[in-house]
């Protein structure tokens, strides 16, 4: 298997397009959650620039609120959530039973 690197400079860029893309879809959202680890950090950039709330808990989710993951690898993490919520991801891999909304990467 091939190492691949991804650098915070990429990360960055990627946020940026996400967020511009959410933002030209006229899209509204209240809140963004981002399951732990990986997804809390894109939701986080996510919240600072559409300007909404950060959710903590899950159980705090409703339909208006944006779903945010670093990778949809399979899709376990996301099916509960599959087209109820509006999900985006940095990467995304073709087994996934999940596909996001938005994605920019191929895993």
């Amino acid at each position: 298997m091939n190492e691949v690197f991804y650098t915070y400079l990429e990360f960055d860029a990627d946020c940026e397009q996400i967020a511009q893309s959410l933002k030209r879809s006229g899209r509204k959202f209240k809140n963004v959650w981002g399951p732990p680890k990986g997804g809390i950090i894109l939701a986080v950039v996510l919240a600072y620039a559409l300007n909404i709330s950060l959710l903590l808990s899950e159980s705090e989710i409703s339909a208006d609120t944006l779903i945010a993951d670093d990778i949809v690898d399979f899709g376990h993490t996301l099916e509960k959530f599959s087209g109820k919520n509006f999900i985006v991801a940095l990467f995304y891999h073709r087994l996934s039973t999940v596909v996001p909304n938005i994605w920019l990467r191929e895993k």
